[in-house]
């Protein structure tokens, strides 16, 4: 007994009346046919090769007898296999012996042939993409009818014979198209390569089971879906207002036209470097629309690697079905690689950040493209675009707000969702935005202090006066044609600070930055210098770069540990390396162009190629008496109050003659008195200060002479 019967598939015991099927049915059918779409000439096609194959397989369990109500196998249907009544020449013969079945292969036949003639025909344009042969496209229909036609999965299983096999297999399909007895396709076929034909295992002793896919099945039927592959991974991005002026749209967009025409043009790939919200994805669907196309961007950091392959190869498919060029981005688009025998679409492009470049691929085109920091006049213009308080705002303000901080426009759009509704608020949000770009390799320090707490002589003063005028005015000086021409570098604010320590560096640094409405970023030397080969021009780079976009104030505090003098004996390869590690960092800092500060108490061990192109070297001595009777009165005051700074004020005077201290020393000096104070729960008094003092001399192994410790404090009781 066949398996059909065993699960109670019902035969019928006469041939069909379709088989009578008068000249003036047949005509009205082929009529019919050439007015439907291609999936109707599709399913009508399968019915009729489904008719014949139905009538022959009657024909042979008519010879049976009846089978009803049987479990077993019947004496006639084993002498049938035995005898090979269903072999492909036994059909073949009977289907020329009978009129109305040879009708059906005839109206078969014409309808193949006007579905292959079909001016817009998609299975065609399945196969100029994918490169299908005519069984390849044959198969794939077959499959697709019983996609479109639920109906036709219970007559795929009426022909195998088994209720359970409501689907296509390579033998029945061979079968149907009268292949043979055996299949004519195998597993490296592009249709199966492509997924367009889905396989699945059926069980043990079971024929695989053939699916049309159903993005294929929903796309042979004229409607756009996205492959079920890319649901979490991609989407459709259209090209929203006019490109920033500052992008190489049009240039890029004609190259493309140009380097893709022809009859066998390349594969390009076009990188596109920036920060996060650096408007690559803007960019990309900006040349896509001025190519007259749509992008599909697809997240690479969606997958796994171990599926990297399969999302890659349906996202190609995406892309060949509704000529979408790709955009993949995510850092793993850059690491994973790309499959080198994978038939890609001509045009895609790859959204990276800085420092992390896709590896090249053979027979594919990359160029590279930088997108630009948008322009201060562009920034403004975002500002408006997208914040719409920002309309209501000052142009002075406006105007400001875009010229000190330099803004990539997604950053412009972070603040606008956020809605604040004045110029200082935008400014505190795009200044905390910028702040975790840096990762370890540097921290932000606050600037709390103002210029009237910086205690330095006159001349350091104006120095940093001078700095911090160029600072502000050179965004509006670097945009005249002849200042640029003549400083194609160099136009940054580059100052070294050189002084003992606690004389004012890290503070005078927090000043400026505070007085420019900038961070202070302090970079972290322990990390940024690497042991191995080639990672310190990395990290070099990267914080110069993250610096220059986020608009801050770079800090080298201990400047001497980095741009230190270059070895003249080159002993080993550490000290060749070494080298190559300074003179790159001199050069990086020379071309940066924000405000950098560099801080040391060694100038002498700095490399003196790299402080002849400082244009601000500023000395920062240890205060004299005066600067100290300052330091004292303002620190007392700050942490005590007027009445103890009144009250001590002849104490101090004595202080600050009883020798050196630098304003760090006297700062803590006091901080030390006021806790000592606090603990004996007494006013601050002159032994409060000694004994605080004290402890900053003794860090450098000094202390008051005795002689000098009770002139201080005869003179401080005495009054």
């Amino acid at each position: 007994m066949s398996p059909a019967r065993a699960k109670g598939t019902k035969r019928k015991k006469k041939a069909p009346s379709s088989t009578k099927t008068s000249r003036k049915t047949k005509h009205t059918r082929s009529t019919s046919a050439r007015r439907h779409s291609e999936s109707d000439l599709i399913i009508q096609w399968f019915r009729l090769l489904a008719q014949r194959r139905g009538a022959w397989l009657q024909h042979l369990w008519m010879n049976e007898g009846s089978t009803d109500g049987r479990a077993t196998v019947t004496h006639a249907e084993l002498a049938g296999i035995l005898a090979d009544q269903d072999s492909p020449e036994a059909e073949v013969a009977w289907t020329k012996n009978h009129q109305s079945v040879r009708s059906w292969m005839i109206e078969a036949q014409q309808i193949k042939e006007e579905l292959d003639s079909l001016a817009d025909s998609r299975s065609a344009r399945l196969a100029k993409v994918f490169v299908l042969g005519t069984e390849e496209i044959d198969l794939l229909q077959l499959c697709a009818g019983v996609e479109f036609d639920p109906q036709l999965a219970r007559v795929c299983a009426y022909l195998h014979d088994h209720s359970g096999r409501t689907y296509m297999t390579h033998d029945l399909a061979a079968r149907l198209l009268m292949k043979g007895r055996s299949s004519v396709w195998f597993s490296e076929m592009n249709v199966f390569r492509w997924d367009l034909i889905r396989l699945r295992d059926a069980g043990v002793g079971e024929a695989t089971a053939l699916f049309c896919d159903p993005q294929i099945g929903d796309w042979l039927q004229s409607r756009s879906t996205l492959d079920e592959a890319l649901v979490d991974s991609a989407k459709l991005l259209e090209s929203k207002g006019a490109p920033l002026p500052e992008w190489p749209v049009d240039q890029l967009a004609k190259w493309i036209d140009k380097t893709l025409t022809g009859e066998n043009p390349p594969r390009v790939r076009i990188v596109v470097v920036a920060p996060q919200g650096g408007g690559k994805r803007g960019f990309a669907a900006a040349v896509t629309a001025e190519l007259g196309m749509q992008l599909l961007v697809v997240d690479a950091e969606s997958v796994e690697e171990s599926k990297w392959a399969e999302l890659f190869k349906h996202a190609q498919r995406q892309a060949f079905l509704e000529t979408t060029p790709l955009a993949w981005e995510g850092q793993k688009a850059a690491q994973y690689r790309w499959p080198v025998n994978e038939v890609t679409f001509p045009l895609q492009f790859v959204l990276c950040e800085p420092g992390s470049l896709p590896g090249e691929v053979p027979h594919v085109i990359d160029r590279l493209v930088h997108l630009p920091m948008p322009e201060a006049e562009t920034r403004e213009r975002l500002w408006q675009e997208l914040l719409p308080a920002a309309s209501k705002w000052s142009t002075k303000a406006r105007r400001q707000l875009a010229e000190q901080h330099t803004s990539w426009p997604g950053d412009i759009e972070h603040v606008a969702a956020i809605g604040p509704d004045t110029p200082e608020a935008a400014s505190k949000i795009i200044r905390e935005r910028s702040r975790g770009r840096f990762n370890n390799l540097a921290q932000i320090l606050e600037c709390p202090f103002t210029p009237d707490d910086l205690v330095v002589p006159e001349g350091v003063r104006q120095l940093l006066d001078t700095i911090i005028f160029e600072a502000r005015e050179r965004i509006s000086f670097w945009k005249q044609p002849e200042p640029r021409r003549l400083f194609p570098q160099g136009r940054g604010v580059i100052a070294m600070f050189s002084g003992p320590s606690g004389t004012g560096k890290t503070m005078a640094a927090q000043v400026i930055a505070g007085r420019l409405g900038q961070d202070l970023c302090r970079v972290n030397v322990a990390q940024l210098v690497s042991k191995w080969v080639g990672e310190t021009p990395k990290n070099v780079e990267a914080v110069i770069r993250v610096a220059a976009e986020s608009n801050v104030v770079l800090f080298f505090d201990e400047a001497d540990a980095l741009f230190a003098r270059r070895s003249t004996e080159i002993r080993d390869a550490q000290d060749k390396f070494a080298n190559t590690d300074t003179a790159f960092l001199l050069q990086a800092i020379e071309d940066y162009p924000g405000v950098a500060v560099l801080a040391t108490n060694l100038r002498a061990n700095v490399d003196p190629a790299f402080l002849r192109r400082l244009r601000y070297i500023v000395e920062f001595p240890k205060p004299d008496v005066a600067l100290q009777r300052v330091l004292w009165l303002k620190l007392i005051t700050a942490l005590a109050g007027k009445a103890e700074a009144t009250v001590l004020e002849s104490a101090v005077e004595l202080l600050s003659r009883s020798g050196e201290a630098t304003g760090a020393q006297i700062k803590y000096a006091v901080l030390s008195g006021v806790f000592a104070a606090r603990a004996e729960k007494k006013r601050l008094n002159v032994r409060h200060l000694l004994l605080g003092f004290d402890r900053e001399l003794s860090r450098e192994g000094r202390t008051l002479a005795p002689s000098e410790r009770e002139r201080i404090l005869k003179e401080a009781d005495g009054q």
